[in-house]
């Protein structure tokens, strides 16, 4: 049975939780029925992987098997983690009153009657115990009865539980509490190991806010590590500091690669620890690796995996989880982020990071828009897709929308300075060319026409914010196409193909608006087919629809196509992948087709070339007029 128990510790530090409660489930099997140890841990990792329901009842059998305060610990925070707030109460305040209770038994109880109190906004409730907690920690470390080797080992043993205390202490606003404990603890035992301890209650107070107290802890971790070498929690918290400081200086955060990296082969080769907290040391070896991979897109791939070891150890860390998800998302892979952002809100539906990084990830415009929202609010709360999934999506599309006016207000409110100074740009750079010859006039003549060219551009984007009255008439589609790829054509190198489907019904709308929606399409795609000598199809086809008839106008090219992570951010306005654009174009259609009540979507992939669908009702969608554009400050539109 023992060797079962190990294995499962070996599944566990390798990342494979499966195979560890498989592992462990058979030790349980097997062992006497006062025998805890394989049930204990199944508790331990089913509460660390989120199996709320397994870790509710391996740990109700771990309290039968070894009835004593740490098995009424584990017991409350599985109790906690299932919401059972008044039995997670009675759990943690029989391990505080138990006889056998040790002092660091004590805080953990103590922190849960914490975080009990905090989910019922009881802050005083939650502050005190913080308080006690630490309380508990300080006198471990200052009986002098006990051996001073003994107390040293209790302050690295219990490094990750006095961070969890101090960090709670000090979002409760007990700052000043627990510097003077500290005081009262060092004038008690002129011995105590405190530095260590010091230290990381300064930086909980850093992370909280507070400044001017670097200098105290670089000198707290500094005298720790010369007068104990050989500490590993030292050694970690020490690299963590200097990765703080990592963006001013690149040799110190080489420095630190090279010794999370020593340090994180070091404690595989040493095989698993013993319980959680040692897995928890070695996470954050592995997520303090992956922080400083990521700021070098070429180790990108290495942080990747350094933050799925880290994860593998501790699936709680929400944190970690988000910092992946950001990873993965920034390399076009939709589908990986959103599964870690899931996972980020079941262990905390509170992170700010990860409603953001969802925010990143939806798009309103996309067809997959109900079935990304319904997970990410089923993981936030269970259930809750059930109740809202119908809503949310219009809720999200339509906020996106007034943040997008928002946005575009801002750039109107600028616009027009910036195209009354391309304007003195391109009169200064004509009076210019007129006086120079040879190379210097081919170059400035050359400047010419790109300055001209955005101007017009530009000053294209502004009338199509400041449209005061659209004029709603009948369009016959196929005249209007033409009439657009004939402009297009005559200003590129490639081949831009025509296909008219018969049938195609007239639409009700602005003709200059969506003359100007189609040119910025096809110029588009004609500019991405001459990077590669592709071309470009235009397709009109009629659409049947539950109403009215539509029409449905497709440009596809065979140019360099746009990334996966690049996908949502292009209809944003000044994004453009030209090198010469002014990333207004895609902007304008999507508010001009938006306005006719139509909609857009780009299809696109790197290698693949690009396909815009623009479907448009041909009774504008049943509304009497155009919808307004984006609304933009002091009224206008």
């Amino acid at each position: 049975m023992t060797s079962l128990v190990e294995l499962g510790e070996r599944y566990w530090a390798l990342g494979l939780p499966a195979a560890a409660r498989g592992a462990l489930r058979r030790a349980h099997a097997a062992a006497a029925a006062t025998d805890a140890s394989a049930v204990r841990r199944l508790a331990e990792i089913s509460l660390a992987i989120g199996d709320v329901a397994a870790a509710r009842r391996y740990a109700a059998e771990a309290a039968k098997r070894e009835p004593g305060p740490a098995a009424r610990v584990l017991l409350g925070n599985a109790q906690l983690a299932a919401s059972e707030l008044a039995a997670a109460r009675m759990s943690f305040a029989a391990a505080v009153d138990g006889t056998r209770a040790t002092p660091a038994v004590r805080a953990r109880a103590r922190l849960g009657l914490a975080a009990a109190a905090e989910v019922e906004r009881d802050g005083a409730g939650a502050a005190a115990n913080a308080m006690a907690a630490l309380e508990d920690l300080l006198g471990a470390v200052t009986r002098g009865a006990t051996p001073l080797a003994e107390r040293v080992a209790l302050v690295d043993r219990e490094c990750g539980l006095f961070e969890e205390v101090v960090a709670r202490v000090v979002a409760c606003g007990r700052t000043a509490d627990a510097v003077a404990a500290f005081a009262a603890a060092a004038a008690a035992c002129g011995d105590a190991p405190l530095g260590l301890w010091q230290a990381l209650l300064a930086a909980a107070r850093v992370a909280h806010g507070e400044r001017g107290l670097d200098a105290e802890i670089d000198a707290g971790l500094s005298a720790e590590a010369e007068a104990r070498p050989t500490s590993r929690v030292v050694a970690v918290r020490t690299i963590e500091r200097r990765l703080r400081r990592r963006g001013a200086d690149a040799a110190a955060r080489a420095e630190a690669i090279a010794q999370l990296t020593a340090l994180a082969g070091t404690l595989e080769t040493a095989g698993p620890g013993a319980g959680v907290d040692a897995a928890t040391e070695q996470a954050r070896v592995w997520f303090l690796l992956a922080t400083a991979l990521e700021d070098d897109p070429a180790s990108r791939p290495r942080a990747e995996a350094a933050y799925r070891r880290g994860l593998a150890l501790r699936p709680s860390h929400a944190e970690a989880a988000c910092r992946l998800a950001l990873l993965i998302l920034d390399r076009g892979d939709a589908d990986g982020a959103l599964t870690e952002i899931e996972r980020a809100l079941r262990i905390d539906a509170s992170a700010g990071l990860a409603w953001r990084n969802a925010a990143r990830l939806v798009d309103p415009t996309s067809p997959g828009l109900v079935e990304v929202v319904g997970r990410l609010l089923d993981a936030a709360a269970p259930g809750a897709a059930g109740i809202v999934g119908a809503v949310a999506p219009r809720l999200l599309a339509a906020t996106a929308e007034i943040a997008r006016g928002d946005v575009l207000a801002g750039v109107y409110a600028h616009g027009h300075r910036v195209k009354n100074v391309l304007g003195i740009i391109g009169s200064r750079t004509r009076s210019a060319r007129k006086l120079a010859d040879g190379d210097l006039g081919d170059r400035l003549r050359e400047l010419e026409r790109e300055v001209t060219a955005l101007y017009e551009e530009w000053a294209q984007y502004l009338r199509s914010m400041e449209a005061a009255g659209p004029i709603v008439e009948i369009i016959a589609v196929a005249p209007l196409v033409h009439e657009v790829v004939a402009a297009a054509q005559a200003r590129t190198q490639a081949t831009i193909e025509i296909r008219v489907e018969a049938a195609i019904p007239d639409l009700r709308g602005d003709r200059m608006l969506l003359r100007e929606a189609l040119v910025n399409l096809v110029h588009n795609a004609a500019d991405a087919a001459d990077k590669t000598g592709g071309d470009v199809t235009v397709t009109v086809r009629p659409v049947a629809t539950t109403t009215a008839p539509a029409v449905e106008i497709v440009v596809t090219d065979t140019g360099p196509g746009i990334s996966k992570g690049e996908l949502p951010r292009v209809f944003v306005p000044g994004y453009t992948t030209k090198e010469t654009g002014s990333g207004v174009g895609l902007t304008i259609a999507e508010r001009v087709v938006t306005a006719h009540h139509g909609r857009i979507q780009i299809d696109s992939e790197e290698g693949r070339g690009t396909e815009v669908i623009v479907v448009l009702p041909s009774d504008l969608g049943g509304f009497p007029g155009l919808a307004p554009l984006a609304p933009l400050a002091g009224g206008r539109v």
